[in-house]
């Protein structure tokens, strides 16, 4: 066991110099990688261990409990997959298995406030609780609020969650000088499930700097984008960038020393791909190189081919959230996503910054480094934020534009905004901790930011769906109701396209409906503006008269809130056309007039789609936009004078008939 040990960290050196000093016991000394980075616990070391079903109570995670009775071995620890080191009890009674086993590890650290930065990486299988010398620093796959020796895991496991190494981020504050302890309760999801699975790998670094988070986009526009990222220590900030990975010409720095790294890209050129490097004023973390790249938005107005990806209740950092994103990944298959939506839950349990980084910045780094995400809060993500202070992990991970940089009417908070993107207008509401009243700050702001846009699309995002019957119930619970009764009569009298919602951990999509805002047992037939399926191989696409804003021509609703969770329910809303349990994702494609949406599953089908065509009414004479077929409308003639019937004064007027009319013209030469 140690000589395999020995030579896989030989391999992975490889050209470093390095110093090991291994100590075959239970207790192993620090082992140096780099001049960076130590290895204070390695994976496969040996374990303190205890499977005997008891209950530890708390004293088991301090440094001074008595451990000496308990079994040891190395990692990997656990049973059913074949593949361990040492084989723990599941107890006398396969269909009774113990819930928790618990497991200590000492080690050995010298000249501890050196450090500034430590990081946990833990295999489990189901879930976990680490302690560092008695407080908690990571919980994986667990429940909120006290864990007891009986605490169930959240979810069973499997597939490549199984081998995952979940990682994240520990106050070095915490280290001792001399000997600290680790210790981790492994938790069943069940009392028959098959196997158990841990490992651990705990590694410190000095004052050099690693990049720790990121890249990631931020905030994107026609001109502007932000770019984020984090570091161990404190530095400098640095952004070089340009229209070509070998001539990066442009610099923005920033000579603050920080960890959290925000730098803003301004006076970019719209519609253009931008390659880019970040790091500090000395010296390259990331970047440069063909694989960091961004494009920036549309003009405002402006119609382009655009993919949007969106995910709902995505936060599980497991096999689910992995599955999902492979299968889009697949399909996408190199092309460009314009942008994407998170609709809430986007870190199980507790939206805790730990959670964040395995959920997130662990789970989606490519897409993070070249698309513009843009977020919801949903109520996990509440449970550590506070949309009225705009504070906890939400708020300090994402930049959001609060104050309208992004297009749209500000909204003075971070918790609700709205963003342009070419021709199409995004408002994202919150849901869960703000006013969700009809006179409050939310729902004004809703109805002036959407009387001031032309934009020819207009899709709105939150959690709580206003209607469901999945794993939530749209009838009885009070965001739900709310969100139903207090935004969509004003997103409808706006003439909203499509209202995208999670929570329901399911796959729900309506017909095209209109004015329906009270209980699902309410619904009338009127209010099914189209019963047809909306796919252009089937009854056909749902259709919209107008091309851009106009009152009450129909909405369609769409739960996505299965991209990392599936939880049962009734699925039989009526308003609902297809409702699916099925894990997946929603991928839009815009162009000009059309929407094309698809549900894509985890194992890479589409389980549904649909189109929505607007303007198919042509166009409207008097409405004061001049229209594809028309001369002119109103005041508006499109430019034209009167020189272009060979005058040389007056003006050009408008017909009743939206055709030019050069009567009012003088010193015409026929």
């Amino acid at each position: 066991m140690y000589k395999r040990q020995l030579k896989n960290i030989l391999c992975e050196a490889k050209a470093i110099k390095i110093f090991i000093f291994i100590f075959l016991g239970v207790l192993f000394q620090t082992t140096v990688v780099a001049s960076s980075e130590v290895i204070l616990v390695s994976r496969g070391s040996v374990w303190k261990y205890l499977d005997n079903g008891s209950n530890q109570g708390t004293g088991w995670i301090l440094p001074s409990f008595n451990d000496s009775s308990w079994s040891s071995g190395p990692a990997e620890l656990g049973y059913g997959d074949g593949d361990e080191a040492t084989v723990v009890s599941f107890g006398p009674d396969a269909g009774n298995k113990f819930t928790t086993t618990y497991f200590r590890r000492s080690f050995q650290v010298n000249n501890a406030g050196s450090y500034f930065n430590l990081t946990l990486r833990l295999k489990r299988d189901d879930g976990a609780v680490a302690y560092l010398n008695g407080t908690e620093v990571f919980r994986s796959n667990m429940p909120s609020g006290q864990i007891f020796f009986n605490t169930f895991a959240s979810s069973a496991i499997g597939g490549t969650d199984e081998t995952t190494f979940f990682e994240t981020s520990v106050n070095p504050s915490l280290l001792l000088e001399g000997t600290n302890l680790l210790a981790v309760e492994v938790h069943q999801a069940n009392l028959t499930s098959s196997d158990i699975s841990f490992d651990l790998e705990l590694v410190a670094s000095d004052g050099s700097i690693q990049l720790t988070r990121g890249p990631y986009l931020q905030m994107g526009t026609q001109n502007a984008v932000t770019i984020r990222w984090r570091t161990n220590v404190p530095s400098t900030s640095q952004v070089r960038y340009g229209t070509s990975p070998t001539n990066l010409e442009f610099v923005n720095d920033y000579p603050n020393s920080v960890t959290e790294h925000q730098v803003r890209l301004t006076g970019l050129t719209p519609d253009t791909r931008y390659y880019y490097s970040i790091g500090t004023i000395d010296e390259v973390l990331a970047g440069g190189d063909a694989d960091h790249n961004f494009v920036t938005s549309p003009p405002v107005g402006s119609s382009k081919s655009t993919r949007i990806w969106i995910i709902g209740d995505s936060g599980t950092a497991d096999a689910n959230a992995q599955a999902v994103r492979d299968a889009y990944q697949s399909f996408n298959s190199g092309q460009d996503t314009g942008l994407w939506l998170m609709l809430g839950d986007n870190a199980y349990d507790d939206g805790t910054d730990s959670e964040y980084q395995s959920a997130v910045f662990g789970m989606y780094p490519d897409l993070l480094r070249k698309s513009v995400v843009w977020p919801t809060l949903g109520n996990h993500d509440g449970h550590t934020a506070d949309s009225q202070t705009e504070t906890g992990p939400y708020f300090n991970v994402f930049t959001l534009p609060g104050q309208g940089e992004a297009g749209g009417v500000a909204s003075g908070t971070e918790a609700y905004y709205s963003f342009d993107y070419g021709n199409i207008h995004f408002i994202c509401l919150d849901s869960y901790d703000s006013d969700r009243s009809p006179t409050g700050a939310m729902m004004t702001w809703l109805e002036d930011d959407l009387s001031q846009t032309n934009a020819n699309w207009i899709i709105a995002f939150w959690h709580h769906p206003p209607y469901s019957k999945g794993s939530h119930n749209s009838d009885t619970e009070t965001e739900l109701i709310e969100m139903r009764e207090n935004a969509l009569p004003i997103l409808e009298m706006y003439g909203v396209d499509l209202v995208l919602s999670g929570h329901s951990h399911s796959y729900e999509r309506s017909f095209l409906i209109d004015g329906h805002y009270g209980t699902s047992d309410t619904l009338q037939p009127s209010m099914i503006l189209d019963s047809g399926d909306g796919r252009t191989d089937g009854s056909g696409a749902y259709e919209k008269p107008a091309l851009g804003s106009s009152p009450h021509d129909g909405s369609v609703y769409v739960v996505n809130g299965s991209s990392g969770r599936l939880s049962s329910g009734l699925l039989n809303h009526p308003v609902m056309f297809i409702s699916l349990l099925q894990l997946g994702s929603l991928i839009l494609d815009i162009n000009g007039n059309i929407m094309n949406a698809q549900f894509l599953n985890s194992n890479g089908q589409i389980s549904d789609h649909f189109t929505i065509v607007k303007g198919t009414a042509g166009p409207v004479c008097g409405n004061g936009i001049k229209e594809s077929g028309e001369e002119c409308d109103g005041t508006d003639v499109g430019g034209a004078t009167c020189g272009n019937f060979g005058c040389s004064g007056g003006t050009l007027s408008c017909t009743g008939s939206c055709t030019l009319d050069s009567s009012t013209c003088t010193g015409c030469t026929v």
